[in-house]
């Protein structure tokens, strides 16, 4: 059986979009490039999952650590402004 991790149970508590932050998007920069990982958790789980390299590799679902498999670099494409 799975075991219970914290985040099964903050999402049951019925959070809102007002119990969080407001942020300003303006206000928010990506780096122009970025690891990304594919990352499997252990065969009596099984989930397997894209995480971000530098980021927890705790599986959300059972809690155990997450194995990466292969990771590649990702890098920032800005959007182009349509033409009017």
């Amino acid at each position: 059986m799975a075991r219970e991790t914290h985040y099964w149970k903050k999402a049951g508590r019925g959070l809102r979009e007002a119990d969080y932050p407001e942020v300003d998007e303006a206000s928010v920069t990506f780096p122009p490039t970025i690891g990304v990982a594919y990352a499997v958790c252990t065969k009596e789980c099984g989930r397997a999952e894209f995480i971000v390299d530098g980021s927890t590799q705790i599986c959300h679902y059972c809690g155990r650590s997450m194995f990466r498999i292969v990771s590649k670099l990702y890098r920032l494409e800005e959007e182009a402004e349509p033409n009017p």
